[in-house]
Formats: C-alpha cells, structure tokens, sequence
C-alpha cells in the first residue's frame, strides 16, 4: 500500500501535465474570425495597423480553446488572452 500511494500520485501529475495545451502565439493584430474545426481552435488576425488588410485574408493560427472563447471578433490579439 505505502509504494501504491507514490506510484499513483507520480501518474495524475503526469496525466495533468499532458492536459496543459501550449501553442505558438500568433501576430498581434485583431481577431477577425473563429474558427473551429473539431476539437481544434483557431483564430484569424489582421496583423495590419487598420485592422483591415487590404486584399489579405490574415493569418490563421490554432489555439486553445480557452483562448478561443476569450477573445471575440475585433479584439485585440494577445490583449485578449492576456485579460
């Protein structure tokens, strides 16, 4: 029993280790669209100081999906994470 305690906790850390989801932040910019695709999250940014770029789409890059559902449409990326 004394070695089974040891052994257990050393699995839930590494099991709540794995859960941590940490993904490149992309430009700054701001959020000009969500989109989600499964179980995967992403965002859309303008990186253009106007907020709208001409003749470009933006760069899409995943997240998680915590950061997905703070930051809205026309808000400013990573301000928005960071809030």
């Amino acid at each position: 029993m004394r070695r089974l305690f040891p052994a257990a906790l050393a699995l839930a850390a590494l099991v709540l280790t794995g859960c941590a989801q940490d993904f490149d932040k992309g430009p700054a910019g701001r959020v000009t669209d969500k989109v989600k695709d499964g179980k995967k999250f992403y965002l859309v940014v303008d990186p253009a100081k106007g907020g709208k770029a001409k003749g470009a789409a933006g760069e899409k890059f995943r997240v998680s999906k915590y950061d997905y559902h703070d930051c809205n449409r026309g808000a400013k990326y990573p301000k928005c994470v960071d809030d």
